[in-house]
């Protein structure tokens, strides 16, 4: 085998389909006009439709793609790369989230190039709360995906993500910018930059970054309301009140249809405007709206992160028997037992809140605090937690006694 076929073979999942590649992982779906014409293409295309709904983590989208899964045969195709990657999606429609990153990990270790499935381990960890654990496919993957990779890029926005979740802030930003130098228009990478900003909390700097690329990100179906939600934080944190509400109200107009369960960043950023004043009543009715649109999650969806947005909308909303009811629907399928425990415990601080409870919030919060990365989601996401529980201790009687913190998201 010459040296250019064995990198071909190398790069796994990310040879069978070179022309959807850039277009998926720039977290624009497919491409209207891919057609599969290969065998492997034809198990491919429905992969990668499945993998993009169950990392929303809907029971219905996980059973929707158990059922394509359970069509396929054993080996179903004669691919050697998509064995693996099939039997990974097979464990995790069946909530085996370990054995399913077992098997990535297998199958990167023989394709260490595939930065598709990269992408995919790190969805799954993502989801899972293990976001920093990603470390160990850089050590695979490192060495086979240099600055001549057609996919370097992806592969250097997704390890600027990892990394400032690990704290590695400035590294972060660094690989980021790399990222987007070589592809401007790889939002995955502004993303990357964008968080180490936030956690180096540069407000003035991420603004000027995000305005000097808006063209890059603003069109962007996966990822644009998540952007401008950064944006929006960044004007607020910069005290430009005016201008963060307003690209607030530009980002929310951007939903789908009303519908679309595409309100997690409105709940992100509305929460963190409300404790800066909680009598402030400007956006009540978007409140209510927003209680009503998470309604439908109670008890269908195995992320406690989403579950948490959810019951801040309620408690906003004035609605805390929607928080009892969102924790009694919390049984724990699909979600990992350590998860399930931290998750409810956030759950029952945010509906003490809604009550009023603050001293009770604050307990709560406290004690789970070093392991509320178990959630899942990003330290950016989860700082709602910690404004919470910063506001619960404020509310509290003054002879309440403080629980010491742990700085960790």
């Amino acid at each position: 085998m010459s040296n250019s076929e064995h990198a071909s073979r190398a790069d796994g999942c990310c040879r069978l389909w070179p022309d959807v590649n850039t277009h998926f992982l720039s977290l624009k779906g497919l491409p209207p006009d891919a057609v599969p014409r290969t065998a492997a293409q034809q198990v491919l295309h429905p992969l990668l439709v499945g993998f993009d709904a169950i990392a929303g983590c809907e029971l219905k989208e996980f059973y929707r793609f158990k059922m394509y899964l359970q069509r396929l045969p054993e080996a179903p195709v004669a691919c050697p790369e998509l064995i693996q990657v099939v039997a990974a999606f097979r464990c995790w429609v069946d909530f085996d989230y370990s054995g399913a990153r077992a098997l990535f990990i297998a199958h990167l270790q023989e394709y260490p190039g595939d930065v598709l499935t990269v992408f995919f381990v790190h969805m799954l960890d993502f989801c899972t709360g293990k976001t920093c654990d990603l470390v160990d496919v850089f050590e695979i993957c490192d060495s086979s995906v240099d600055a001549t990779h057609p996919l370097s890029s992806f592969y250097l926005g997704i390890k600027s993500f990892v990394l400032c979740e690990r704290v590695e802030f400035e590294q972060a930003r660094v690989l980021g910018l790399q990222a987007v130098a070589q592809r401007p228009d790889n939002i995955y990478a502004i993303h990357g930059v964008v968080h180490a900003l936030h956690e180096q909390q540069q407000w003035a700097a991420l603004c000027e970054f995000l305005e000097g690329c808006k063209d890059n990100w603003a069109f962007n179906p996966g990822m644009r309301m998540h952007i401008y939600w950064h944006l929006a934080i960044a004007y607020l944190m910069s005290s430009q009140y005016e201008l963060s509400t307003a690209t607030f109200r530009e980002f929310y107009a951007l939903k789908d249809f009303r519908y679309a369960k595409q309100d997690l960043d409105a709940v992100g950023f509305l929460w963190r405007l409300k404790l800066q004043n909680l009598e402030d009543r400007q956006f009540d009715e978007l409140w209510q709206d927003l209680s009503i649109l998470w309604s439908g999650s109670i008890g269908t969806s195995t992320s406690h992160f989403h579950n948490m947005h959810a019951a801040f909308a309620f408690a906003a909303a004035d609605r805390p028997l929607l928080i009892d009811k969102l924790i009694a629907e919390s049984d724990g399928f699909g979600i990992e037992p350590a998860t399930q425990q931290v998750g409810v415990d956030v759950l029952n601080a945010i509906a003490f809140f809604a009550r009023g409870a603050y001293a009770e919030c604050y307990q709560i919060l406290a004690a789970s605090q070093s392991v509320w990365l178990r959630l899942g989601g990003s330290r950016a996401q989860r700082e709602l937690l910690m404004k919470t529980m910063n506001m619960a201790q404020k509310m509290m009687p003054s002879h309440q006694p403080r629980v010491r913190l742990v700085n960790a998201l």
